[in-house]
């Protein structure tokens, strides 16, 4: 009997009773991409009227099976949940997933909350910024994590990955009678229109734009202070974020790599990834409606890539590499901009 995909990576196995469940995980340490490349997360249930067997991990290197299982149990290969050509594109939904044990919905859940790149830029400068410091003044166009939209289950889930969350400011809709669509912010604009959910340990925040140093010590004051241990658990450390992209224009002047180094001994000392992306504006392409973005490192093919490393790039060059920002030396990337999830 051949594998049939589901609904959220579920697909029937040629046992009757059997459920494979199938999911994508980001790997902590990809080659050709800072984030995009994946390995598949496995679990198997059979008979749910049972109970549930552990969740493993399997990875095409290791092929390692789930265990306390019954012995009938075929071995899962990763390779099995592979789309073909020939296939229906069209999901097939997947009814029985609210009967399979708690335990395992809920690991189901989690396995699906990936890490991810969210894209930041500021609002424009109004006089009664000032009397608003409490909260920074941001906008966003990328989506939060589906499960927060799912169920009560699947929500609680959520926010129990997604620790933080951060105020988005948007202009009503009165402001732009001519252009729907258009939804920069104007001036005035101090009603937060919607939260970014965030993970500040695995979530990769990108800001576009020419940024201000002042607002960005602001952001990253601000994040850290959402990170403290009483809005976590008791036993969490205060963290911040780790893993911050910033586009090469605040940088892109004749001391930009000296500014970079004293941020990197003062507010990026903690960080464990910084990434320079080479686009520059500081709104997103008009095209964009909102979704997800991918960080991937530049290739030296690319006339805008080599330009940079023969002009402003240089002053970021540390002996054979990047100079070290954080943990670790600094990357440089292309940002690409994805709508949907």
């Amino acid at each position: 009997m051949a594998v049939m995909p589901l609904t959220g990576g579920y697909s029937l196995g040629p046992t009757v009773g059997e459920l494979r469940v199938e999911t994508v995980v980001g790997s902590p340490q990809p080659r050709d991409k800072l984030h995009g490349s994946q390995s598949r997360v496995t679990v198997t249930v059979s008979e749910l009227s049972i109970s549930p067997c552990s969740v493993t991990t399997a990875t095409p290197e290791t092929g390692s099976t789930p265990e306390n299982c019954p012995s009938t149990a075929e071995p899962v290969s990763p390779r099995s949940f592979s789309k073909s050509a020939n296939q229906s594109p069209d999901p097939i939904t997947f009814p029985l997933f609210s009967l399979l044990p708690a335990e395992l919905r809920l690991k189901i859940w989690h396995l699906s909350f990936l890490p991810r790149t969210v894209v930041l830029h500021t609002r424009r400068t109004h006089y009664a910024d000032d009397n608003h410091r409490e909260q920074p003044k941001w906008q966003s166009h990328s989506l939060n994590a589906v499960a927060l939209s799912v169920s009560i289950e699947a929500r609680c889930a959520a926010l129990e990955h997604y620790h933080v969350t951060l105020p988005l400011y948007a202009p009503s809709a009165r402001h732009h009678p001519l252009e729907p669509d258009m939804n920069w912010e104007r001036p005035g604009d101090l009603l937060p229109s919607r939260m970014l959910y965030l993970n500040l340990e695995h979530d990769t925040v990108a800001l576009l734009g020419d940024l201000h140093y002042t607002r960005l010590a602001k952001l990253l004051d601000w994040l850290r202070k959402m990170d403290a241990p009483p809005l976590r658990k008791p036993a969490a450390k205060t963290k911040g974020l780790k893993r911050l992209s910033m586009s090469m224009a605040p940088w892109s002047h004749p001391v930009g790599a000296a500014t970079l180094k004293a941020f990197a001994r003062t507010i990026f000392a903690d960080l464990d990834e910084f990434v320079l992306f080479l686009y520059a504006e500081r709104m997103p392409p008009a095209g964009w409606k909102g979704g997800t973005c991918m960080l991937q490192e530049a290739s030296v093919d690319t006339d805008y890539y080599r330009r940079f490393l023969l002009s402003r790039g240089k002053q970021f060059i540390d002996g054979d590499g990047w100079m070290k920002v954080g943990k670790k030396p600094m990357k440089v990337a292309e940002i690409q901009f994805v709508n949907g999830w």
